[in-house]
């Protein structure tokens, strides 16, 4: 009998990845058929190779019923079977009662799936997930918790507003652990106790030295494990970091050191939301909860149109360009626009006042404590991690970002900052994937030149396979889409294969008969620390990191080998220019 709650599962560890592993298993005919061992190692495969996952040897049924897994527990695909009153239902059952007849099969894609699939930007990504956990319900899917019920997701908020309204700290996530990771009996009560639980375990370590800290913490630690019977750093560790890793993709909530709280700009929303919640559905209309759960349309309170013109007026107040068109069409609608109409302006507001926000953002990587920041993450994907690393839960879409913020601090680019990123990033700019394919990963424009830039965190005959032919492809395209600047790329990599840098120093690609030539400057990740690291003494232009690609791409008429010992020495040299 579980006694502890966990959402999605420890094994899909990263679930900004869901979407688009979803879209894979669309595409790759998985719906509806993934059962057994061979379907399921079939999918763990088609995840590596549609570049949603990196990893080395062989794929498995067990990853590939992990990733399965996540995705009924989330209402995004269809379960085998179902539980309601002692009755037993089948797929087919189910979604026949529930007014969606054609899902006749388990782990088959459900209208919240197909919702996830074509959403278009991030915020209606994020009210996806909002809607989810929103409904999330102990016990449905999941069965054989004690007596009681509970939605975790409403307990979590419960939680946080009352220690908001309080002043207190957000949750750490052993707290979260400690507290709420518990199955218990979601009374009207429980939030108000848990927060009593967490005001006294916060005096008890106040003034403490480490080792009285560490005492006080294994008494509560011990105590958790006699409860649930489950190794309790495992709970306060594994269990409570998806918690915070599922709940952050609502976008209500952002970081505060190692704390999470509710956002300013949510709080409203959490408000509303209060009033009514918890219901419980499953308990009393099991029918009602999964049309909810897999329609993926719960109300909440943006549906009500007089909530979501309020959020409106307040976008268009957040918003600096008053000439911008989209303040024109919010400017029209009313509490007599259909409600779709509303939404579609609601989330144009949100995505462009993100993109403004973006370029205070973009300015803000030039401080001296950003810089260090980027340096702080790029050593750490390097494998050279400094004191108190950074938390880095998906190391290619970092490396992405990192690399990309480097740039913005270089500055002075021509165009919107959210131009020169082709991956998403969530209302704090942290990224949320990778760049998807058919293009670059990051393209600066700037007004002597544009900058192609790829990274990758593969190596030796993988990268061969996986870089040397898009990117140059990518180059070229970008090439004959700027015929009036001059391109160049900058290949990243924590090492360098020979057999792609030879291809690199060449520089050659044809289109049919037609010879293109590129300008492709492969550099590690080291050497380009090195490069970016000049910035702590001295702040260089965009054009001075020009004549170091250019001195690169002197030296190419050299073997490959070579070639990357003399971009490494022209570093060096660069540097000591820049600095006398």
């Amino acid at each position: 009998m579980p006694k502890v709650w966990n959402i999605g599962n420890t094994t899909v560890r990263n679930p900004k990845r869901i979407e688009n592993a979803l879209k894979v298993f669309y595409k790759e005919g998985f719906s509806g058929n993934v059962k057994g061992s061979d379907q399921e190692e079939r999918l763990h495969q088609a995840l590596k190779d549609n570049f949603v996952l990196d990893f080395d040897g062989l794929a498995s049924d067990f990853n590939g019923r992990k990733w399965r897994a996540a995705f009924y527990q989330l209402g995004f695909i269809s379960y085998e079977k179902y539980d309601i009153g002692g009755q037993r239902l089948t797929s087919d059952n189910l979604f026949s009662s529930i007014g969606i007849p054609e899902i006749t099969n388990s782990y088959q894609i459900t209208p919240a799936g197909n919702k996830l699939i074509n959403a278009l930007s991030v915020p209606e990504i994020e009210e996806i997930y909002s809607r989810l956990f929103i409904c999330y319900e102990l016990p449905a899917l999941e069965k054989s918790f004690p007596a009681g019920r509970m939605k975790p997701f409403i307990l979590f908020l419960e939680v946080l507003k009352i220690l908001q309204d309080m002043g207190e700290n957000g949750l750490t996530k052993f707290e979260t652990g400690l507290f709420l990771q518990k199955f218990q009996d979601h009374t009207l009560e429980l939030a108000q106790n848990i927060v009593a639980e967490i005001i006294s375990f916060r005096q008890k370590c106040r003034f403490k030295s480490p080792a009285e800290l560490r005492i006080i913490r294994k008494e509560y630690l011990d105590a958790l494990g006699v409860l649930t019977e489950i190794d309790p750093m495992s709970i306060t560790r594994d269990y409570a970091d998806t918690t915070f890793r599922y709940f952050s993709l609502t976008g209500i909530f952002t970081r505060i050191q190692d704390t999470i709280v509710i956002r300013a700009n949510k709080k409203a929303f959490v408000d509303e939301l209060l009033i009514t919640e918890p219901v419980f559905h499953f308990a009393t209309n099991p029918l009602q909860y999964f049309s909810y759960f897999y329609k993926n349309s719960y109300p909440i309170p943006t549906d009500n149109p007089k909530f979501a013109l309020l959020e409106i007026e307040s976008l268009k107040t957040g918003i600096k360009n008053k000439t911008h068109p989209l303040l024109v069409e919010a400017n029209k609608v009313s509490i007599n626009t259909p409600i779709d109409i509303i939404q579609k302006i609601r989330f144009q507001l949100i995505e462009y006042n993100n993109w403004e926000r973006e370029e205070d953002f973009a300015n803000e990587q030039r401080n001296p404590e950003s810089v260090l920041d980027i340096l702080n993450y790029l050593n750490s994907l390097n494998n050279n991690p400094p004191p108190n690393s950074p938390e880095i839960d998906d190391k290619p879409a970092y490396l992405e970002w990192a690399v990309w913020r480097s740039f913005l601090a270089i500055n002075n680019i021509v165009g919107a900052v959210h131009e020169t990123r082709r991956f998403p990033v969530d209302q704090d700019f942290f990224p949320r994937n990778t760049a998807p394919g058919g293009g670059s990963d990051l393209i600066f424009e700037f007004e002597t030149y544009v900058l192609v830039v790829e990274v990758t965190l593969t190596t030796s005959h993988r990268q061969m396979s996986a870089e040397s032919e898009p990117v140059r492809r990518h180059a070229v395209n970008y090439k004959l889409s700027y015929p009036d600047k001059d391109v160049y790329c900058l290949f990243i990599a924590p090492n360098l294969d020979n057999n792609v840098v030879e291809t690199f120093r060449i520089g050659v690609w044809y289109n049919g008969d037609v010879e293109e030539f590129v300008n492709i400057i492969p550099m590690t990740l080291t050497d380009f620390i090195e490069s970016f690291g000049l910035f702590k003494q001295r702040i260089f232009t965009n054009d001075e990191f020009k004549a170091l690609l250019d001195r690169s791409l002197v030296f190419r008429n050299v073997r490959a080998p070579q070639w990357k010992s003399s971009i490494k020495n022209e570093i060096t040299r660069w540097k000591a220019r820049l600095l006398n």
